[in-house]
């Protein structure tokens, strides 16, 4: 009696899996009219990239400005971005 029933439940859940892991795959890659893109890779550049620029930003700011109010706000931009670059300590 429950064959039919438990065979019907696995098709139906093969069938999932298998949209799923097709969705997986196109989802790993993103596709414009020119190029095609991995969101990971990019993510990641566009990441560096704007830490890079608020680093040399903050540093140049220090380096030009007299103001000690002014350069407590750029240090502690730099320290932030450093922050987000350098790993967490770890015990080992």
């Amino acid at each position: 009696m429950l064959t039919p029933n438990n065979q019907s439940t696995i098709n139906i859940i093969d069938a999932e899996n298998q949209i799923n892991i097709s969705n997986k795959s196109e989802s790993n890659e993103w596709k414009s009219c020119c190029y095609k893109l991995n969101p990971s890779m990019t993510k990641y550049f566009v990441q560096v990239s704007i830490l890079s620029g608020l680093i040399v930003f903050s540093s140049v700011m220090l380096v030009k400005d007299n103001d000690c109010n002014s350069q407590r706000n750029y240090s502690s931009l730099l320290m932030i971005c450093l922050g987000c670059f350098l790993p967490s300590p770890k015990m080992s």
